[in-house]
């Protein structure tokens, strides 16, 4: 009768043990920090201000309360939706400061003053302006700035909203733009 763990067994332990730590180094090599710029010393920017994080910059250019009901933007697409809440329709531009290409691994959203979270609404692309971009699964190349455009719902009774944006790493810190809305 063999007691405890056989060799192999400690050699397939030893590996998740290390593909764990490679992992983790990856994550704690990737978090960026941030500064702020403009003239705000506040921890929320402004619109039109520049928020600076180590690998990228964003700057969020206009904001818009869309009302109840929004219109499709395609003549291939005539769904009209609508909300017990509202719409708000959100114009930014991000730069890659990095020297490789980056892609974001998570969309920015917007909080309210209650700290709930919203994302984009399903099948945003029909409803921004026609020829805007959606951010997707974009590379955003070194030094290029690109603008996006963002439909996202919100309850009726969300107030004070702010849009919170993000360096591209998963664990990056996150800064919020307020949108007057």
């Amino acid at each position: 009768m063999k007691v405890g763990l056989g060799r192999r067994r400690w050699l397939e332990i030893a590996q998740v043990f290390g593909a764990m730590l490679v992992l983790l180094g990856a994550l704690l090599a990737c978090k960026g920090g941030s500064s702020s710029s403009g003239s705000s010393s506040s921890s929320t920017a402004k619109l039109g201000e520049t928020v600076t994080f180590d690998d990228s910059e964003w700057i969020v250019m206009d904001a818009k309360d869309l009302g109840k009901a929004i219109k499709s933007n395609s003549e291939f697409n005539e769904e009209q939706k609508k909300s017990d809440g509202r719409f708000v329709q959100v114009h930014y531009k991000v730069t890659n400061k990095g020297k490789k290409e980056e892609m974001l691994l998570d969309r920015p959203k917007v909080v309210d003053d209650k700290g709930r979270e919203f994302g984009p609404i399903d099948m945003e692309s029909f409803y921004v302006p026609a020829k805007a971009k959606t951010i997707g699964l974009d590379t955003l190349q070194p030094s290029m700035p690109k603008e996006y455009w963002t439909v996202i719902e919100v309850p009726a009774d969300a107030k004070t909203l702010k849009f919170q944006v993000h360096g591209f790493s998963l664990l990056g810190d996150k800064k919020n733009v307020d949108l007057g809305l």
